[in-house]
């Protein structure tokens, strides 16, 4: 079963190759800004060091004003693709992450059907929530709510079900990272999904222990058992 159950990493690296893009692209974007602003600094700079050196009257100076002009716009322009690069990386930054908390959640169910399925030939396809998971299992003699971690199964229940109908934030208003928000950023949902995602794969493993060790025990309902797994 713990082959079936797998690991959620395939969650943490699925969108590796987009965050990587964005890395690449703010670099690059920021690079252009940079370099554009440096060489109009730079070719000012000369000229007015030739002109201090030479006299105002020196009719030239390594300067030409329509270089200027063309440089100028030149800065005008990398620093309004680098502007619209933010407004474009927020708007993806949110996409994504928001697939990664709609998929970590989903990854969730998957879990607690396949552990019903296959330890207690339950069928799952009428148990469409976290109560319902929780009511089966409490069934077999196992309190998932009891297991650590489980406040953050619940919590990600709450982002999911608010990123499911809009960007505004309703039921997660309690939750850390979206205190005194009233909608979802990219930062906040960003940190929040790092922090739970491996609680809720530890949570997994030790459901897993749980159910194993239940199985392993005749009359789980009286039998003491030492440790943090609840029966």
């Amino acid at each position: 079963m713990g082959k079936d159950l797998g690991s959620f990493s395939r969650v943490f690296s699925l969108f590796d190759l987009l965050d990587e893009y964005h890395e690449k692209q703010l670099l690059d974007n920021n690079q252009y800004k940079n370099d554009s602003e440096k060489e109009l600094s730079s070719y000012i700079t000369n000229a007015e060091t030739s002109m201090a050196e030479m006299g105002y009257a020196y009719d030239y100076h390594n300067y030409d004003p329509g270089v200027e002009r063309e440089l100028r716009l030149e800065v005008m322009a990398a620093n309004a693709q680098y502007e619209f690069f933010e407004e474009a990386r927020e708007i993806h930054s949110l996409a994504i992450v928001q697939m990664k908390i709609l998929f970590l959640y989903k990854e969730v169910e998957i879990r607690f059907k396949q552990l019903l399925s296959s330890k207690y030939n339950v069928k799952t396809k009428s148990l469409s929530n976290l109560d319902s998971w929780k009511a089966s299992f409490k069934c077999h003699n196992v309190d998932i709510a009891k297991l650590e971690g489980f406040k953050q199964i619940f919590n990600l229940k709450q982002v999911n079900n608010d990123l499911k109908h809009s960007l505004s934030i309703h039921k997660s208003k309690r939750i850390g990272e979206f205190k005194g928000k009233s909608s979802f950023d990219s930062i906040s949902l960003e940190q929040f999904f790092q922090r739970i995602s491996h609680d809720v794969e530890e949570y997994f493993c030790q459901l897993l222990k749980c159910v194993d060790r239940c199985e392993q025990l005749d009359g789980c309902n009286d039998v003491d058992i030492s440790g943090d797994i609840p029966f």
